[in-house]
């Protein structure tokens, strides 16, 4: 779900931006960088600071809940779409997809086989290639999505990534009280 909502955003923000806001490709460079200069900070705020005061599950959990409220701002709905609601939004999920990737490696490196961690085929590249198919499946969504018109893409494809969300925040859920 994370790679997914990522490969959602990060992929299809030159189409999404140019056709709402009219931006050069230079200003989505800067846009993507600006929100590329956000993973070191948040992954040390995470890892030294919030760490210490929440159990992983509770972050998990939180990440999640704020992925999918930055997916649901994300929409174009009846009102203007406004740069604010987007790099607000865009921001949100990136941000939280971060703190949920450091997350998911964590608790999977606990409960993770033993006979996962040594090889080629461990667990990092079983979670490298999930994390490849779920970027192919998102940029599967983004080409089909065109089809449909550059009018219609950015909700056609935040649809599917809402659905993953709340698949997750559900099935978090159901398991919260064995993730420890």
């Amino acid at each position: 779900m994370l790679k997914y909502a990522m490969e959602i955003v990060l992929a299809e923000s030159s189409l999404v931006t140019e056709y709402y806001f009219v931006w050069s490709t230079s200003k989505v460079a800067i846009f993507l960088a600006c929100l590329g200069l956000t993973v070191l900070p948040v992954n040390i705020l995470v890892g030294k600071y919030f760490s210490n005061i929440f159990e992983e599950r509770q972050v998990l959990l939180g990440s999640e809940i704020l992925v999918c409220i930055g997916l649901v701002l994300s929409f174009h709905a009846v009102i203007p779409y406004s740069v604010t609601q987007y790099v607000g939004s865009a921001l949100i999920t990136f941000v939280s997809a971060e703190v949920l990737e450091g997350v998911n490696l964590s608790l999977l490196s606990r409960v993770m086989s033993s006979r996962l961690s040594r090889g080629t085929f461990n667990g990092g590249l079983l979670s490298t290639e999930a994390g490849t198919l779920a970027r192919v499946i998102a940029d599967g969504t983004i080409t089909i999505s065109g089809y449909f018109g550059q009018s219609q893409l950015l909700n056609t494809t935040l649809l599917p990534a809402l659905f993953f969300c709340i698949s997750s925040i559900v099935a978090t859920c159901y398991t919260y009280n064995s993730l420890y």
